[in-house]
């Protein structure tokens, strides 16, 4: 006999009131969406045993697709999407009424986890006791969930029964669901003993190939908690932290990792780890390694300092500056002057004499906004800018133009350093002449943040742009910025300003509204 959501006699149930044509947008969707699940999940409550089953079916994949922390949020979801109108007496109500014979065993686990996120206790509950005869382990995630839940009996009901899990047998589920135990051990409502018993069975020898395991987990979240498990039971030494540390590509694990290797580490480990760690991608990683450095091997340090003052990162560039000054070395320009002429580790070389050059150094980097490889041309864009962007800004305006969206980037950020007010009419003209549509892109920019009585002008023509979506949004987000602004810059327009917004107003305000086109005309009206 096939079961019936409600024991009540209704001819109708909610999922039978909506149009087939919402159902299969909603079941249909190329994309899964966390926020479908909760009206998806609804379409349980049907008459029709093929939606059930159907509905179970993309259920399963939407909630398959999600990690740990995704499920969690789908918590909050359900109490504020589930209507409690389904039915007048949820308390009589059982989750299992939702299943079907022909579900497999996968899908009516989702369904009863999804019934544990239900606003009512009552079937909260019955789900939690149903979740509980499963021992494959997907049903963990589902009852630490409930481990926070705000009703009392619920959560400590859950407590128990996650408890009674915690065994070496369900170590790999219990790995798995890590940035979950470490989430409830945040929480208010908990008092910690479930996190502690786990600490407690994770920090034995039986657990570390689990956790070894868990750190090659696609979800990073995983991977860190594994670390930060394996750090606190102290099973591992350096040198397995290290194979950890060159396998993780994340930076919050990775420098997790290295404050663990580097915090008591001995200079003989030191010495042998440096090559390793000197090449770090993560700059704060690099920054703390070169002050280690210098902390063991002052007198030996100068080579490895002047070689840190062409690293990719200014940071780095800066502490190897700073030590070199604890050195008595002071005057950096010449070595990077030397080490342009020499065309060594050009990008570096560029930016250092930017940060540390005068306004004369600027006719040495100049050829360079000509270099075929843009890493250089925007080296030396940022490099001119720290130098003497006010007096060099014509050639941020060419490189507006540049092929290279990267480059053009570069010159849009740089004038935006300097006065261009004065440049109105070239940028403007620009816009309507460039074939690049990222050129277009950054002078739109660049026009709605000139001076207020002048940015409007643009404004209102990017805004009424309907034949370029992206510009036009661009105007409409700095309109409604200007209009929200107003009152809080308090320029004077001049009367050729004035001027100017009228006529702007009486080309384009027809493709305003109504509103808008007041609120600009009342504006200018106490200037007149």
């Amino acid at each position: 006999m096939i079961h019936r959501f409600f024991k009540k006699k209704q001819t109708l149930y909610p999922a039978d009131s909506y149009s087939k044509e919402y159902i299969e947008n909603m079941l249909k969707a190329s994309e899964y969406e966390l926020t479908r699940i909760p009206t998806i999940f609804s379409f349980l409550l049907t008459s029709s045993d093929d939606l059930k089953i159907r509905t179970a079916k993309v259920l399963y994949e939407y909630v398959i697709s999600l990690n740990i922390l995704e499920l969690s949020k789908l918590d909050n979801l359900f109490r504020e999407r589930t209507s409690l109108d389904w039915s007048y007496d949820w308390r009589n109500e059982s989750p299992e009424n939702l299943l079907l014979p022909d579900m497999s065993d996968d899908e009516k686990l989702i369904i009863l986890g999804l019934c544990s996120f239900h606003p009512n206790g009552y079937f909260r509950e019955k789900a939690i006791h149903l979740l509980n005869l499963d021992d494959s382990g997907k049903e963990l995630p589902y009852l630490l969930i409930r481990c926070n839940d705000w009703v009392t009996e619920i959560r400590e009901t859950a407590k128990k029964y996650v408890k009674i899990r915690l065994t070496i047998k369900n170590v790999n589920h219990i790995v798995s669901n890590l940035p979950l135990f470490f989430k409830l051990k945040n929480t208010k409502r908990n008092d910690n003993s479930v996190f502690e018993d786990v600490v407690q069975l994770l920090s034995q020898k039986e657990s570390l190939p689990f956790l070894d395991e868990g750190t090659k987990s696609d979800f990073t979240k995983i991977r860190y908690f594994c670390y930060q498990t394996i750090i606190y039971s102290k099973l591992v030494n350096k040198e397995i932290l290290i194979n950890y540390l060159k396998l993780e590509k994340e930076p919050h694990p990775r420098l997790l990792l290295f404050n663990e290797i580097i915090g008591d580490i001995s200079v003989n480990e030191f010495k042998n780890y440096y090559p390793i760690l000197k090449k770090d991608k993560f700059p704060m990683i690099r920054a703390k390694v070169l002050e280690k450095y210098y902390s063991f091997f002052p007198g030996e340090s100068v080579l490895e300092l002047e070689s840190a003052l062409l690293d990719k990162s200014g940071t780095i560039r800066s502490i190897a500056r700073f030590l070199l000054k604890k050195q008595n070395i002071t005057d950096f320009a010449p070595f990077y002057i030397r080490m342009i002429n020499s065309e060594q580790f050009l990008r570096g070389a560029i930016l250092g004499l930017g940060e540390v050059g005068k306004k004369e150094h600027v006719q040495l980097i100049i050829p360079f906004l000509g270099n075929l490889n843009v890493s250089i041309v925007k080296a030396a864009i940022y490099a001119i800018s720290m130098l003497d962007g006010e007096n060099q800004k014509e050639y941020f305006m060419r490189l507006l133009d540049h092929k290279q969206e990267g480059v053009a980037n570069a010159a849009r950020k740089s004038l935006t350093k300097v006065y261009y007010n004065d440049m109105k009419e070239q940028l403007s003209n620009l816009f309507k002449e460039t074939k690049y549509e990222h050129t277009k892109y950054n002078l739109a920019l660049l026009l709605c943040s000139l001076s207020k009585w002048d940015a409007i002008n643009y404004i209102i023509e990017f805004y009424v742009n309907t034949e370029d979506t992206v510009i036009s949004d661009i105007g409409r987000k700095n309109f409604v910025k200007w209009i929200g602004n107003f009152n809080r810059i308090f320029d004077s327009p001049t009367m050729n300003q004035i001027e100017a917004i009228k006529y702007t107003l009486a080309k384009y305000g027809r493709k305003l509204e109504k509103q808008e086109v007041k609120d600009i005309e009342f504006y200018i009206k106490g200037f007149q």
